[in-house]
């Protein structure tokens, strides 16, 4: 009996002295639109090829969450229901300004106005009322959300061009169901995805009236932030997340997976594969394979929407705003200079 004692407290002994396992830190992304937003994408890719994303269930547990446009996901983010918001210039300009929140940029999602690569396009009947930008005073524009970069650059252009928000009627809807809003008459403007632009256009019933690279030329459209406690609280398993996360993107970018890439597409999109052709080209989005966001373009298009009123404050981006240091490590770990 003594030493069967003896033998069970020194099992417990052991049990205690061992480093317990931590549970996976929840890392919720936010996303509003894919495959340009390659998050969903992501997912499913770690359920196919779990050594792309090795770390995922282990150091952290990596959640896409879908919301109508950028704006939505700062209340997400304040109320902590969301860890990494997908934000355009105008919601991150908001989220310090109006929300007072404490975010740093931490990752690009894409890019529009690269030489060669697809421009956001704001699409009217070649038939319809509007003949030119001026036209669309007094029209109905289709938009995804207010303050998402969709919305914030169409405002500056109109913006530009003498036309205040009350001089039109905003409709928010979702992308995919902006073209038949458009075909049906219910909007007069929309800005059209490049995921839809194929059956829409083949109609030949469609213009482009102007594109995103004519209002901002380069622009870091969508890019990742994070509340600066969270980063500091978890910087360990983010900088695993991030190492996965910018293998997964060069994954998507590399041609000899362009085939099972698609069918990726496909199959989180249920859209043929003839209007995903473009995906993972110089069509598409341009995404950099190492998440580096363009600081400068997000500032000036926070300066050019303050001039125009489409913000209402201007805020200095750098460098209280800016955390580059966990895609850095992250780099440096894949690329073989790191632990």
């Amino acid at each position: 009996m003594r030493l069967g004692a003896i033998a069970v407290i020194a099992a417990l002994l052991a049990c205690a002295a061992a480093p317990s396992r931590a549970d996976p830190v929840p890392i919720r992304v936010g996303w509003a639109q894919t495959p340009g937003h390659l998050a969903p994408l992501v997912a499913e890719l770690a359920k196919r090829h779990p050594e792309v994303l090795p770390n995922d269930g282990k150091s952290y547990d990596f959640q896409p969450v879908r919301y109508a446009g950028s704006t939505p996901q700062i209340q997400a983010l304040a109320i902590k229901d969301l860890e990494v918001a997908a934000f355009s210039d105008s919601a991150f300009a908001l989220a310090v300004t109006n929300a007072h929140l404490d975010v740093k940029i931490v990752a690009d999602v894409l890019q529009t106005g690269r030489p060669g690569y697809y421009a956001g396009e704001y699409v009217v009947a070649k038939d319809g009322p509007i003949k030119t930008i001026e036209d669309v005073k007094g029209k109905k524009v289709a938009t995804n959300a207010i303050g998402s970069e969709a919305d914030s650059t169409m405002r500056a252009m109109l913006r530009r061009h003498g036309i205040k928000d009350s001089d039109f009627t905003t409709i928010e809807a979702n992308f995919a169901n902006q073209p038949a809003m458009l075909e049906g008459g219910k909007v007069d403007m929309i800005e059209l995805l490049p995921q839809f632009s194929h059956d829409l256009m083949a109609t030949g019933k469609y213009r482009v009236l102007f594109t995103s690279n004519e209002v901002h030329g380069i622009s870091d459209a969508v890019f990742w932030c994070m509340r600066g406690d969270f980063i500091a609280a978890h910087r360990p398993a983010l900088v695993d997340f991030y190492t996965d996360y910018m293998r997964a993107v060069r994954w998507f970018l590399d041609p000899k997976n362009r085939k099972e890439a698609l069918a990726i597409a496909v199959a989180v999109t249920h859209s043929p594969e003839k209007n995903l052709e473009y995906a993972f080209t110089s069509r598409d989005f341009y995404r950099p394979p190492d998440l580096m966001p363009v600081i400068k373009a997000i500032q000036d298009e926070i300066d050019e929407d303050v001039k125009l009123g489409v913000l209402p404050k201007r805020i200095e981006v750098s460098p209280r705003y800016v955390d580059l240091s966990v895609i850095e490590d992250a780099k440096k770990r894949l690329d073989g200079h790191g632990a």
